[in-house]
């Protein structure tokens, strides 16, 4: 990447997270005083808040999750009647403040900033418990180990992770994610924690998963090769078997789906784009794919997930996707 093209990146990030600042409390004398006085600095800032500006009227089109009642002169248009879902802004680089304010106003982001057990966007990382367990993070994941006597547990925070089990016949291995329990005392199996469901796909060996959420409680044992979706709401479990190469596959840069909606496949593909990515027709979303995706190159993971239905990818930067239905 180029020097200017990296610095206009920057640049838009920083606007991006203006966006979000000026949002957050639009009556800040001083707050709109330092916006100012930034745009003032460098015309690579007043270029990039057009941009910005452009980017929130595709945004503004994407039905708000809550009302606000006061309106900010000065703003970019739609800004004080339209406020963004935070779960489709997904800052890095220079976005510092407004990932800050994430971190403050969101509790699953306080947890995802615990750095020492946590991923950012399109980052991975390898952990070692104390009891040799190896532990992969997928992007925007986190986790947390109880490291006392007793059975060995880790919970799973938000995303998704990989385990490989030390075993251990004396110590149970105990994973929970939002009243999912998987036990097991030596396999390697991957674990997800999406918004509307929960996915356990295991490599090798055997788990035990007990849903105590649904009534009744979802219990059931996997082993290797199998899997099993959950759908958060009601407790409806889906079991299905795929090849034991294809677990975790993310660790390999691809996205392995089966019969899953356009919008659960977004979801997944937004942790790895440190951008945007916005999904604005609803018979889009809810279509239902099966394919296999790059992670490495999201724009055309895209292309690949919504040209068969019908749909179109538009790029409007290189960090804002806007998926639409065919015309």
């Amino acid at each position: 990447m180029s020097m200017d093209r990296a610095s206009g990146d920057s640049a838009l990030a920083e606007a991006m997270a203006w966006l979000l600042r000026l949002q957050a409390t639009p009556q800040d004398g001083a707050l709109r005083a330092e916006w100012t006085a930034w745009q003032a600095r460098d015309q690579a800032n007043r270029d990039a808040w057009q941009r910005a500006e452009q980017a929130w009227t595709l945004l503004g089109e994407v039905p708000p999750a809550f009302a606000a009642r006061w309106e900010a002169p000065g703003l970019p248009p739609g800004l004080a009647r339209r406020p963004l879902r935070r779960r489709r802004l997904v800052l890095g680089g220079a976005a510092v403040a407004a990932s800050a304010l994430l971190a403050v106003t969101s509790p699953g982001a306080r947890s995802w900033w615990r750095r020492e057990q946590a991923t950012g966007t399109a980052e991975t990382r390898r952990l070692v418990l104390d009891d040799g367990t190896t532990v992969h993070l997928a992007p925007r994941s986190a986790i947390a180990a109880d490291d006392s006597p007793g059975d060995r547990r880790v919970v799973l925070l938000r995303g998704e992770a990989f385990f490989e089990v030390t075993p251990d016949t004396a110590r149970r291995f105990i994973v929970t994610a939002a009243g999912l329990e998987v036990t097991v005392i030596g396999t390697a199996f991957d674990l997800r924690l999406g918004e509307a469901q929960l996915d356990v796909a295991v490599q090798h060996g055997r788990v035990r998963l007990a849903y105590s959420t649904a009534t009744p409680p979802v219990v059931a044992e996997l082993g290797g090769g199998e899997r099993m979706t959950i759908r958060r709401a009601d407790g409806a479990a889906r079991r299905g078997r795929l090849p034991p190469a294809e677990v975790a596959a993310w660790r390999d840069g691809l996205l392995f789906v089966e019969d899953t909606t356009v919008a659960e496949v977004v979801e997944t593909l937004q942790d790895y784009h440190p951008g945007w990515i916005v999904l604005r027709d609803p018979a889009l979303a809810a279509r239902r794919v099966t394919g296999s995706y790059d992670l490495r190159d999201i724009g055309r993971a895209l292309a690949a997930l919504v040209q068969p239905a019908g749909g179109r990818v538009r790029t409007l930067t290189r960090l804002v996707f806007v998926l639409t239905a065919g015309t």
